[in-house]
C-alpha cells in the first residue's frame, strides 16, 4: 500500500470532485416547480386554442 503525503483537504477534494455535477434537493424542487408551471401554461394554451377553434 502506498502512503502519500496528501492533506485531509486534498483527499476530500479528490473524493468529492466527481460529485460536483449532481443536483441537490433544492435543484430538484426548483425543477419540479418549473415543470408543473410549464404543464399548466401549456394546458392553458391548448384549451384557449381549442376554444378559439371550436
Amino acid at each position: 500500500m502506498t502512503v502519500t503525503s496528501e492533506s485531509l483537504g486534498e483527499r476530500v477534494a479528490r473524493i468529492e470532485g466527481p460529485y460536483e455535477h449532481l443536483a441537490t434537493k433544492a435543484d430538484i424542487e426548483r425543477l419540479k416547480f418549473q415543470l408543473f408551471a410549464g404543464m399548466f401554461a401549456a394546458t392553458g394554451i391548448i384549451l384557449a386554442a381549442i376554444r378559439l377553434w371550436a
